[in-house]
């Protein structure tokens, strides 16, 4: 990895590298490490997939093993150099797993501190001395109010994912903690894939006295994720029959198929469990015990399962980088969550392919997806047919058996009737499936061509 050799990186990292494989640098990193080791406080905007979290734990662990070099080891217990904060605790354990990747070589020590976490973890936070932190905003407040943690050494404090912090209501958390820090000395970096103008009001408010550089992705020159969307229209009694028609006659790959709500995640699952019972599958949502979500979240990574059904707790800090293809079993209720949910494929200039079963009352949601997709310069996304949408009439529960549809799996038995021109495909990516659309000959399975 030349340019980080020649960035002023520490020179043991260059084990990190060789056994990760890593010889070039991402755009992102590129930008980035610089700017942190010359102590500088950052927002940071780039897409999910381009290499951030190395982007700022290379050179906080770095400049923490030049000072070991000088001053020796940290010796105060409770207090590190380093705080990351982080959203939820699966991405939480994402990050600790690149800082411990990283602290084989550098030999600097890292705690993570998450809700759920034992007795045992806990006394070692509190009662230990480590260089750097990884944790939720809750046991973070937690741990000062209860004296088990103290800011007064921070160096550096990162906030990953920084506007899911304010999706998930870590408001009140974030005010707290934030009174800990010693704005003069301690670098700060919010790390982001999109900034909402209420998380940016936030910053500028919070931390007026500190200087920000603002580094976003060089659009023209970072991959564009290829990712194609189908959308396809279903009553809402009839999504569990279409997703099993998908995964038997079309999924190929792994994906993941993406709820809003636990209940329906449980309910899709023991369907999908009774009705395909050879499929390698796996459950997740927040209510799952920890234990549950991380053997679930373990099995995807290593590939020991083909399919996840899982909440909005999945959109967002796993990296998945073969993940073929996402299915929207119910449009999220914000635009940012489907631009996450898609970009867990089409990664690092991959292609994937997102399917939307999208119902009449969805209205509201495909127009606040829309805006979001239309502000999205890295997925490229279709646009999902509002107005096509509204226009089309209703079917008949008793013709939902026969006429729901999945890229073209149709009833064989359907009649044919010639298509008129209202039946005209869209144009490539702005394709649109309705269920009074032309049948496919008897015995034959057209599918939707790509044009």
């Amino acid at each position: 990895m030349a340019f980080l050799r020649e960035s002023k990186l520490h020179p043991q990292l260059d084990g990190f590298f060789e056994e990760k494989g890593l010889k070039t640098a991402t755009l992102i990193q590129k930008r980035v490490i610089p700017e942190i080791l010359d102590r500088k406080s950052l927002v940071v905007l780039s897409e999910t997939g381009s290499g951030k979290t190395l982007a700022y734990a290379l050179p906080i662990a770095s400049k923490i093993k030049e000072r070991e070099e000088r001053v020796g080891r940290n010796e105060v217990k409770g207090a590190p150099y380093a705080l990351i904060v982080a959203p939820t605790r699966e991405l939480a354990n994402q990050i600790f797993q690149v800082f411990k990747g990283i602290s084989y070589h550098l030999k600097v020590r890292v705690r993570d501190l998450t809700g759920g976490d034992t007795h045992a973890k806990m006394k070692s936070v509190a009662g230990g001395s480590y260089e750097i932190l990884i944790a939720t905003p809750s046991r973070v407040k937690s741990a000062l109010q209860k004296k088990e943690l103290q800011l007064g050494q921070l160096q550096y404090v990162i906030f990953d994912e920084a506007d899911q912090l304010f999706d998930m209501g870590f408001k009140k958390d974030l005010d707290f903690m934030i009174e800990y820090f010693d704005k003069s000395t301690v670098q700060f970096g919010f790390i982001t894939a999109t900034l909402p103008p209420d998380v940016e009001t936030y910053i500028m408010e919070k931390f007026a006295e500190v200087k920000f550089s603002r580094i976003a992705s060089d659009v023209s020159h970072a991959p564009q994720s290829k990712v194609e969307t189908y959308n396809v229209k279903v009553e809402p009694e009839e999504k569990a029959t279409i997703v099993r028609m998908f995964l038997e006659k079309q999924a190929k790959g792994r994906g993941i198929i993406f709820t809003n709500q636990q209940n329906q995640a449980e309910d899709l699952f023991k369907y999908l469990s009774e009705k395909m019972p050879k499929l390698k599958m796996k459950l997740l949502h927040g209510s799952l015990e920890i234990k549950e979500r991380e053997s679930a979240i373990r099995a995807f990574v290593e590939k020991k399962v083909q399919i996840l059904v899982a909440t909005d707790i999945a959109a967002r800090g796993i990296d998945i980088p073969d993940l073929e293809w996402v299915v929207n079993f119910g449009l999220p209720k914000t635009g940012i969550y489907y631009l996450h949910r898609c970009g867990r494929v089409g990664r690092g200039g991959r292609s994937g392919v997102v399917y939307n079963l999208v119902a009449h009352h969805d209205s509201k949601m495909i127009a606040m997806i829309n805006q979001a997709i239309s502000q999205e310069k890295h997925l490229n996304l279709s646009i999902i047919p509002e107005d096509k949408m509204k226009a089309e009439k209703k079917i008949h529960p008793a013709k939902v058996k026969k006429q729901a549809t999945f890229r073209g799996q149709e009833d064989s038995q359907a009649p044919k009737r010639k298509r008129g021109k209202r039946d005209a495909p869209t144009t490539a990516k702005k394709r649109y499936l309705a269920k009074d659309e032309t049948p496919a000959a008897p015995k034959r399975n057209r599918g939707i061509k790509r044009r």
